[in-house]
Parts: structure tokens; sequence; C-alpha cells
């Protein structure tokens, strides 16, 4: 619970107050990227199987379609990058600090999650050794 709360507060802290904003091509992309991923992830892992805290659903399905043929936490990465572009569009050194700890919160969230869903499915280790966590071919 604690990840999850440390992730929503360090939302806020990023995306609030949204006044003032510039107009900025980068940060425009990235938010859009970050809402391309979010969406493809929710239309693939559907809100019965989904769970925001980093525990799998016992009658859930282990989901390697979509976005997930990819990446194995498409929404951290959207969160990643739609921060990434409000920092972009609205820069503050808190909003960054916050993003920064966002990774590291999100980061840490998915390594006590990857340990519950390897428990939970067999076949994730396997899935884990061909897929990267947030970016592809990269991280």
């Amino acid at each position: 619970m604690g990840y999850v709360l440390a992730q929503f507060l360090l939302l806020v802290v990023i995306v609030w107050p949204l006044v003032s904003l510039k107009i900025s091509i980068a940060g425009l992309l990235f938010i859009l990227l970050a809402v391309f991923i979010a969406l493809s992830a929710l239309m693939t892992n559907r809100p019965g199987n989904f769970n925001v805290r980093p525990h799998p659903k016992k009658t859930g399905t282990l989901i390697v379609h979509g976005p997930y043929k990819f990446i194995r936490h498409p929404m951290y990465s959207s969160l990643f990058f739609g921060g990434l572009g409000i920092i972009f569009c609205q820069f503050s050194y808190w909003k960054l600090g916050a993003w920064l700890l966002l990774i590291v919160v999100l980061a840490l969230k998915a390594r006590f999650e990857e340990k519950a869903l390897c428990a939970h499915y067999p076949e994730y280790s396997e899935y884990q050794k061909s897929n990267k966590a947030f970016i592809p071919w990269v991280w």
C-alpha cells in the first residue's frame, strides 16, 4: 500500500496545479505517448484483471500481448512519459524532483510486484527474460 500511496502523492505534485502551461512540442509528444501506452494497456489488460496494487489477482491472467509484448509495466511507463511531458510544459524543480522520485518508487514497486508475479505465474520468469520492464530495448 505504501508504494501506491507514494505513487499517487508524487503524481499530485507533478500535475498540480496545471496553470500557466507552456506549449511544448516535446511535452505534448510525451503526453500523447503516455496516453497511447496507457490506453493500449487498459484495452489489453481489462479492469477485471488489472490491479493498481502490486499484487496479482487470484483469478487473474498473465497478459503477454499488446504493449505487454514489448514491456512488462506499460502503465508505469505511461506515468514516466506523462510526468516528463508535464515537466516540459510546466517546469519546476519540485515537479522534476517528484518525477525522479516517482521513477524510483515505480521501479521499487515493479520489483516487489514481479516477485509476486513469479510466485503466482510460473511462466513469468521466462517472460521477464525476454522483455524489458519499462522501455523496450533500453530498460
